[in-house]
């Protein structure tokens, strides 16, 4: 016997996203300093709870994954904190997938890349009580039921 789709659709993943870290890799923007340590974290508004709500909420899985079953693997979202906490040069890594699978993957992280572009702003990170650009990276983890 098979479930109605909406209802496979309404439980079966979550996204949970797992405490941001910052690498030893420092991307430069176009002008300025970008950190990869500093004093004080950059902290999105609500902290981890509020972070992980706005992920649950803005980000889709496809469908089409969904149905295939999909495993994604790691997905990292890496981008940089500027000093006023906005969100700049949003990148995704992930592993590469191969077949239909691709198509999904690229709308995935097409999402991806829009709901971190889309962020509020974020408290900035800190040296010496200062606000600064800071590099993070958001990994993602995508859980198919």
């Amino acid at each position: 016997m098979t479930k109605p789709i909406t209802s496979v659709l309404a439980c079966a993943f979550t996204i949970i996203s797992l405490i941001g870290y910052i690498p030893d890799v420092v991307g430069q923007p176009v002008s300025g300093k970008v950190y990869s340590v500093v004093e004080k974290q950059p902290e999105f508004p609500g902290g981890k709870a509020g972070l992980s709500q706005y992920l649950a909420e803005t980000i889709k899985f496809p469908g089409s994954l969904m149905r295939q079953r999909t495993d994604t693997g790691p997905i990292a979202a890496q981008f940089i904190i500027d000093q006023a906490g906005t969100v700049h040069d949003v990148r995704v890594t992930s592993k590469p997938l191969v077949g239909k699978a691709r198509k999904g993957m690229e709308a995935f992280i097409t999402t991806v890349i829009t709901a971190v572009e889309k962020m509020p702003r974020w408290q900035p990170g800190e040296i010496n009580d200062r606000p600064v650009a800071v590099f993070y990276t958001l990994p993602i983890e995508v859980n198919v039921k």
